[in-house]
């Protein structure tokens, strides 16, 4: 598949991130790539949204890489690929978390009882909702999106905008959940799907998210102290911490805890019980055939 003229739509705050341009270099040095940063707006859903729109009226490109500023360590070859699958696919990002030390999180929102391994397949995976600091996203869906709403500012000339990543409250219907308010990304993401386009991750994409330092997947696997007495020792260039080690609970990071919680730990099991009878019965419709 040729690779798609792309339109880079990074969403700059402030400052940009010396590794985000390490990393974004050799997309520059493609003339398929344009970089077109959108600055200068403090609401990230209206700077998402102006970026799209500048995409969308102002250009060729057949695809929007939204890339945002505090994205770090992605590899070329892997965002050529995202960008390739989202001809295909409509909607293709890759998954980060959020930035925190351990009590994190990814910032796409999976389907529940799907489990994603990141490793070495770049098969894509449907997501319910998907963060939007790293996405692909093809014209066609912006097409569509635009087709159901105003466009703002209309007298403004080029700062003109469809409100596409426009914050809204969407009704779970789960009496746990009830009512919530969607982020400007999973508010896109779920305008896309009503109109039919499914989001999708590329587990073979690894990428970094900036903060203090660059928080990666392996972050949610780590543990933490509670806050306890200990004391702190060096000898030369060493450092000797004693306390009584008492770890938070995973509930309080948002992990299953062992022996607690059966509910959702049958949860976990029906689902990869269905799982495995679901590929059962794929291998044998195969095997018929």
């Amino acid at each position: 598949m040729a690779r798609p003229k792309t339109y880079i739509g990074s969403a700059i705050w402030r400052t940009t991130e010396p590794y985000h341009m390490k990393s974004l270099l050799p997309l520059l040095m493609d003339g398929r790539y344009g970089y077109f940063p959108q600055i200068g707006d403090a609401l990230i859903e209206r700077a998402r949204g102006m970026s799209a729109t500048n995409f969308l009226l102002r250009t060729d490109a057949e695809v929007h890489l939204s890339l945002d500023s505090d994205i770090v360590e992605f590899k070329k070859d892997k965002i050529d690929e995202m960008c390739e699958q989202a001809v295909e696919l409509g909607i293709v990002g890759a998954v980060y978390i959020c930035r925190s030390v351990v009590r994190t999180f990814p910032a796409t929102f999976f389907e529940e009882g799907v489990k994603v391994e990141f490793a070495h397949d770049s098969t894509p995976v449907p997501v319910k909702w998907i963060a939007t600091g790293c996405v692909a996203v093809h014209r066609r869906v912006f097409e569509a999106v635009a087709k159901t709403m105003p466009l703002l500012h209309a007298k403004d000339g080029d700062k003109s905008f469809y409100p596409f990543y426009r914050t809204m409250i969407y009704d779970t219907g789960e009496d746990d959940m009830g009512p919530i308010l969607l982020s400007e990304d999973f508010a896109f993401s779920q305008r896309a799907k009503e109109l039919g386009f499914t989001s999708y991750i590329n587990p073979s994409i690894r990428v970094g998210h900036m903060g203090t330092q660059v928080h990666r997947l392996e972050d949610m696997a780590q543990s933490i102290l509670q806050p306890q007495p200990l004391s702190i020792e060096r000898v030369n260039r060493y450092w000797r911490v004693e306390c009584a080690g008492t770890l938070e609970t995973p509930e309080s990071m948002g992990r299953l805890p062992e022996g607690k919680g059966e509910e959702i730990r049958q949860k976990f099991e029906n689902t990869r019980a269905e799982r495995r009878r679901n590929q059962k019965n794929e291998r044998k419709a195969l095997t018929r055939v």
